[in-house]
């Protein structure tokens, strides 16, 4: 997610085709055992977040999420099947899954047979026979309702609520960091759990469902349009995307090759102008941070004032074009191209430690800044400089920020500052050996701080913890 000028409070506060074919298989139901996938690239240790714990439950590590989803404009209704391919972590005799409210529950079936359910608030329990920690279960939900946004544990101006937004022409879009994936789907909405997903999209007319990953095959007929995607790298729910409207679609080439396309609904010119930039954006971050992670990239433009750097389709306000300069969209959309690597790629597995990802790609995009001469590093110091001491006192610091301020301006800045000091302890060449081998070595992986600090202390032989700990957790700002 970007931070800017706009989020703030005050103005100081600046802010492999073969999976796909097994993946849509499972719309069919249960799969049978010849071909049945493992989806062990998914394989996740969900934890209990200490910050959101009513959100997702680290007994279900879901594996694998086929959506089917059927949108009417003129209603607002969702129906919704999900065929959910999860592994329980412990003996249980229930499975609990995070569902909107709005949302009434039709049948749920496991391995093929009816379970009885209940609902409490925006969750799901299905009654299950005994199982063992460890087995793997198909688990088919269907449902129908109209899905609503969520209130964000923020107080970010940009984006006050996440999840699924329905705009007055029945056009949709989602946001969804910390959570709101449960708002139109059910899952286990924490960022310790990575899936795979599949995704059938049925819209009205030509309109065009938009979800991540590859779009498989798209078809109009009989008035509705039906979109078919498979994401092949395993994702946290919150790094999904969907978009529904008159949007058309633009190819581009990357690097090496790269796929890349731009969803802008039809007619906008001076977005795509924009989102053209990409081929280039994606080569400077290649240079420092390794190669690109994911087999495709783009970005759908909806009408927000924030970005998301969901999982190989950035999700980008259409908004930040129209009411800022455009150096502020482009900075926006580097930082969240950074997220494919910081964040999407390796994903941190509780949001006390969201600063693995944004202060990385806070740093990054300061980077990418100076490199286009707008400023210099000198000024990105003093700039930080005077803001730290202010920001931990209003948010908390970067590495236990307040909850009621979840991706509030420390996170990013105090987090960059530290980041640019560290550089100056470690050295520059040192520094930015292990800035692009971080994400290259840990690719699908769900880490904290200790994992990253106990990397970065056998990598350079010195003693680390004392430092982040200063950094992460001093409410007054570090020397």
């Amino acid at each position: 997610m970007n931070v800017s000028c706009r989020a703030t409070r005050s103005p100081l506060r600046c802010l492999a085709s073969a999976a796909v074919v097994v993946g849509l298989l499972a719309w069919a139901g249960p799969a049978t055992a010849r071909s049945a996938p493992t989806y062990d690239g998914a394989l996740s240790t969900p934890v209990e977040d200490p910050y959101y714990p009513s959100h997702g439950d680290p007994g279900v590590d879901a594996l694998h999420y086929g959506l089917d989803l059927r949108w009417s404009r003129a209603t607002r209704v969702l129906h919704g099947t999900a065929r959910i391919t999860l592994r329980v972590t412990s003996d249980t005799d229930r499975v609990t899954l995070d569902l909107g409210k709005p949302l009434t529950v039709a049948a749920v079936s496991l391995d093929g047979a009816g379970v009885s359910w209940t609902r409490s608030g925006n969750h799901l329990l299905v009654d299950t026979p005994p199982l063992v920690a460890g087995t793997r279960h198909h688990l088919t939900v269907v449902y129908h309702g109209t899905p609503h946004p969520v209130t964000a544990p923020t107080s970010r101006s940009d984006l006050p609520y996440v999840g699924w937004h329905t705009t007055g022409t029945g056009a949709v879009w989602t946001m969804q960091e910390p959570f709101g994936a449960f708002t139109w789907y059910p899952v286990n909405d924490q960022p310790s759990d990575k899936a795979f997903y599949d995704a059938r999209i049925d819209v009205p007319g030509d309109w065009v469902g938009i979800f991540n990953g590859r779009l498989v095959h798209r078809r109009t007929t009989a008035g509705r349009t039906v979109t078919l995607w498979h994401l092949g790298s395993p994702a946290a729910s919150y790094l999904t995307t969907i978009a529904i409207g008159d949007y058309r679609g633009y190819r581009d080439t990357g690097p090496h090759g790269l796929p890349i396309r731009y969803w802008v609904h039809r007619g906008d010119t001076s977005t795509l102008s924009e989102l053209r930039r990409t081929p280039g954006m994606i080569r400077w971050l290649e240079r420092r941070l390794g190669p690109y992670p994911f087999s495709r990239i783009g970005t759908v433009v909806v009408p927000s004032l924030s970005g998301m750097e969901t999982q190989t389709l950035v999700t980008m306000g259409g908004k930040l074009l129209r009411d800022y300069p455009p150096r502020e969209f482009r900075s926006d959309l580097l930082h969240e191209y950074a997220h494919q690597w910081y964040g999407d790629t390796v994903t941190p597995d509780n949001w006390p430690d969201l600063w693995l990802n944004e202060s990385f790609a806070m740093y990054t995009q300061f980077r990418w800044e100076v490199s286009q001469g707008w400023r210099t590093m000198a000024d990105v110091r003093d700039e930080l400089d005077s803001l730290d001491a202010q920001l931990r006192a209003e948010d908390g610091p970067p590495g236990a920020y307040f909850p009621q301020d979840f991706a509030d301006t420390c996170v990013y800045y105090c987090g960059a500052r530290m980041l640019d000091r560290l550089r100056s302890k470690l050295g520059a060449a040192t520094f930015d050996s292990a800035w692009r081998a971080w994400p290259q070595r840990h690719r699908w992986a769900s880490v904290d701080r200790g994992d990253y600090i106990s990397w970065l202390d056998y990598r350079t032989g010195r003693s680390l913890d004392s430092f982040f700990t200063t950094w992460l957790t001093s409410p007054t700002s570090p020397p």
